[in-house]
C-alpha cells in the first residue's frame, strides 16, 4: 500500500501550522519591544528631550536598534520553531510508514515520539544577550548624538545612569523573563498541535488501508461533514431553547397584562 501522498500532506500541513504560530509569535514580540520603547522614550522624556525637530535624529536612532531587536528576537523564534517543525515532520513520516506497516503484516504499531526538546538556558541566554547589545547601542548612540547636540554633561551622564539603571533592574528581569515565557508558550502550543496533526494523518492512514482492503473509496471529508452536522444540531438546539424562553417571555408579560387590566377594573 502506498502512503497516498500522505507524507506532502503532513509536511505541507505542518508548514501551514508553523507559519501561524511564527506569525503570532511575531505579535507577541512586538508588544514586548513597545515596553522598551516606552521605557526608552520615557528616560529621554524625563530630562526634557522629546522627540522634536532638534531631538529627531535621537528619536530616529532609538527607532533602528529596536527594529534590529525585534528582528533577532522574531529570527531566533523562528529557529527554535522551525527546528521543532522539521523534526516532527520527519518522525511523522516515519510513523505513517510504521503505521502501514504494522496493518499489512499485522504486528503491533509502536508509535516514536521525536526526542526534540525545548532548550530553556540557551533560549533566555540569547534574549539576554540580544537585549543586552540593544541597550548597549541605544546608550551608546544616545550619548554620542547628545553630545554632539551640544547638551551638558551633568545632563547626559544622568541619562546614562538611567539607562543603566533600567538594564540593571528587576524590571527589565521581568521583560526578559516575559519574553522568554512568550517563546515557551507558543513552542509548547506548536508542538501539540503538530503532535495532534500527526495522530490525526496516522488515523487517516489506517482509515484508507480498511477502505482499499474491502475495495471501498476513502471519504476524506466524512469528519468534516460529521462536525459540519453536529454544529448545525447545536445551533438548531439553542435556537429552540431560544424560542421557548421567548414564548415563556409572552405567556408571562401577557399574565402581567391581564393581571394590571383587572387592577384596573376593581
Amino acid at each position: 500500500m502506498n502512503l497516498y501522498n500522505l507524507d506532502s500532506k503532513i509536511t505541507d500541513k505542518s508548514y501551514e501550522i508553523l507559519n501561524s504560530h511564527i506569525e503570532e509569535q511575531k505579535q507577541k514580540n512586538m508588544i514586548r519591544v513597545n515596553e522598551i520603547r516606552n521605557n526608552c522614550r520615557d528616560i529621554l522624556e524625563r530630562h526634557g528631550i522629546f522627540e522634536d525637530k532638534k531631538n529627531g535624529i535621537i528619536y530616529q536612532a532609538m527607532e533602528k536598534e529596536l527594529d534590529n531587536l525585534e528582528r533577532n528576537i522574531d529570527y531566533f523564534s523562528e529557529y527554535y520553531f522551525e527546528e521543532l517543525t522539521k523534526n516532527k515532520i520527519d518522525v511523522g513520516i516515519e510513523n505513517i510508514s510504521s503505521k502501514i506497516d504494522s496493518l499489512e503484516h499485522n504486528i503491533d504499531f509502536i508509535y516514536e515520539d521525536d526526542g526534540y526538546r525545548y532548550n530553556k538556558t540557551e533560549s533566555e541566554n540569547n534574549l539576554k544577550n540580544m537585549l543586552f547589545t540593544y541597550f548597549e547601542s541605544y546608550k551608546a548612540n544616545t550619548i554620542d548624538l547628545l553630545l554632539k547636540s551640544g547638551y551638558s554633561k551633568n545632563m547626559i551622564e544622568d541619562i546614562e545612569d538611567d539607562i543603566l539603571e533600567y538594564v540593571t533592574s528587576k524590571s527589565s528581569d521581568i521583560l526578559t523573563e516575559k519574553l522568554s515565557q512568550d517563546r515557551i508558550k507558543s513552542f509548547f502550543s506548536l508542538n501539540k498541535s503538530l503532535n495532534d496533526l500527526s495522530v490525526n494523518i496516522i488515523n487517516e492512514a489506517e482509515a484508507r488501508y480498511k477502505c482499499d482492503l474491502n475495495g471501498m473509496p476513502f471519504d476524506e471529508l466524512k469528519d468534516k461533514r460529521e462536525s459540519v452536522r453536529k454544529k448545525a444540531e447545536k445551533i438548531k438546539d439553542i435556537r429552540m431553547q431560544i424560542a421557548s424562553l421567548d414564548l415563556k417571555t409572552n405567556e408571562l408579560n401577557g399574565m402581567v397584562q391581564k393581571l394590571n387590566n383587572e387592577r384596573i377594573l376593581l
